[in-house]
């Protein structure tokens, strides 16, 4: 168990195992709606997927777009969705990220190591889009009314 900058600890060791035996999972940011899909199943004609995907509904919903998705593919053998209370840049500074990118190069395919390096980057500058956004008040909702300011 580690803390982490949220003061939340998180079992990496289970983590890890997600990333090294999952053939599919994906990954819930707080900051952004989209998931980060990682599907590292492939033929000689179709290689690897790390995308951002929009969510589902359901875990059968998600089935349904992966069969969509990667016909060619039979439904996944280990598949796990979970959610990441932390933020891309902890998910870098603790190893998982590193993990990931280990686990796309493994595949033999390069283009999944991009795949993977693109999303990371997109995944980034939604969490500081999203934390600007915060910052200046938009699409939040404060628990405080404001005050009124006394008049003079």
């Amino acid at each position: 168990m580690v803390y982490t900058e949220n003061g939340l600890m998180i079992d990496l060791s289970e983590v890890e195992k997600v990333v090294d035996l999952c053939d599919v999972f994906t990954i819930v940011f707080r900051m952004f709606p989209e998931r980060l899909l990682v599907d590292t199943r492939s033929t000689a004609e179709e290689g690897p997927l790390v995308a951002l995907v929009e969510p589902v509904a359901s875990v059968e919903e998600r089935f349904h777009w992966l069969g969509r998705k990667r016909p060619q593919f039979e439904p996944p053998q280990r598949f796990i969705f979970f959610l990441w209370p932390h933020s891309v840049v902890f998910l870098e500074q603790c190893g998982i990220g590193e993990r990931i990118r280990r686990r796309c190069e493994a595949t033999g395919r390069p283009e999944a190591v991009a795949m993977f390096q693109e999303t990371m980057a997109e995944m980034k500058e939604k969490e500081r889009q999203a934390t600007l956004a915060a910052i200046k008040g938009q699409n939040c909702h404060t628990i405080w009314p404001a005050r009124e300011k006394p008049s003079r």
